[in-house]
């Protein structure tokens, strides 16, 4: 009977992964206008260019606008300071930037509600509050 077993030495050479660029949040979030632009260009005069390079080699970028951790907050009621307490102390102003709609929201505002009544309730839930945004 054949294994089914993967060999390690087989698979770790061909799938190693490459570092990004650009491996922030924000550039996770935005289009890269300078590679579709660069793209176009090298069709046209038959130079090609690395799907690497920097968006500032392009010219100038638009600048996203400036996200205040400190004013956000203060617009917060008490009860979502309360609730959202993890992700005001854990999430790194970037991730905040681009979620900040999405933990407002109706749904995840009731997600917060329930954990909260659980967690008084004497109940264990994993993964424990401090390693919730670990990654």
């Amino acid at each position: 009977m054949a294994s089914l077993k993967r060999k390690a030495d087989e698979t770790a050479t061909s799938t190693a992964k490459k570092p990004k660029a650009n491996a922030s949040i924000t550039s996770f979030f935005k289009q890269p206008a300078a590679a579709a632009t660069e793209s176009k260009s090298a069709g046209a005069t038959g130079t090609q260019t690395s799907p690497l390079s920097s968006s500032t080699d392009a010219g100038p970028s638009i600048a996203a606008p400036k996200f205040d951790k400190g004013k956000w907050v203060e617009k917060l009621t008490e009860e979502q300071k309360e609730l959202l307490a993890l992700e005001i102390d854990t999430l790194h102003e970037s991730w905040l930037a681009q979620l900040k709609d999405e933990i407002l929201s109706k749904e995840f505002l009731e997600l917060k509600r329930f954990l909260k009544k659980e967690k008084e309730g004497g109940k264990t839930f994993y993964p424990p509050l401090e390693d919730v945004y670990s990654w």
